[in-house]
């Protein structure tokens, strides 16, 4: 059995396309009038795809939700990064105050060595400290353009469905309204409007 937990918005939306789809099926169950005139298909036809289109608005709204939860566990593990590196950070200025206290103890006699670990440390300090200014930055922009590219991602692959959706339904609604008597009256109007156009 699937979990509620698991698809939380799938009642809503199942809700939402019985009330626009009932309708539909109950009028392609009862037959279209003998003799429509092109404006009365023209506004049956556009009410149905404005149904449609509020179906489909429907199905983006609910299936925002896991998009929002693809994007925040993407910035739950960009955070994971972005704290390792303070950590390496951290543990490499802890590593630069262990040298500076080192060289605080060296006696007093031994000057030129203490003046060659000074510079050892300075340049070791600016070397860490560039190693992880540089690292957190990679991981920040390796981020950005991981949530960024995931994000364009999952709305073409929302916009693409959404678009299949309305079509096929779109398809569904037109060949339930005209009939072949319709189909063939239409056919016969537009050569005619063709032949009087030349």
């Amino acid at each position: 059995m699937i979990s509620r937990r698991r698809f939380p918005n799938i009642v809503p939306a199942l809700f939402a396309t019985g009330i626009f789809l009932v309708p539909a099926l109950a009028h392609a169950a009862g037959g279209a009038p003998a003799h429509m005139t092109m404006s009365d298909i023209l506004w049956d036809l556009g009410i149905k795809v404005l149904n449609v289109g509020i179906l489909g608005f429907l199905i983006l709204k609910y299936l925002s939700g896991p998009l929002n939860k693809l994007v925040e566990t993407r910035s739950a593990k960009v955070r994971a990064e972005i704290d390792a590196a303070d950590t390496a950070r951290r543990e490499a200025e802890d590593r630069l105050n262990a040298f500076r206290k080192k060289a605080a103890l060296v006696d007093s006699e031994i000057e030129e060595l203490r003046a060659h670990t000074s510079e050892d440390i300075e340049r070791e300090q600016k070397l860490l400290l560039e190693e992880a200014r540089q690292a957190a930055e990679h991981i920040r922009l390796q981020a950005r353009n991981t949530i960024r590219q995931e994000v364009l991602k999952a709305r073409d692959d929302l916009h693409r469905e959404a678009s299949v959706l309305a079509a096929r339904t779109a398809g569904e609604i037109i060949r339930g309204t005209i009939n072949p008597d319709d189909h063939d009256r239409l056919i016969s109007e537009y050569m005619k409007e063709m032949e009087a156009a030349k």
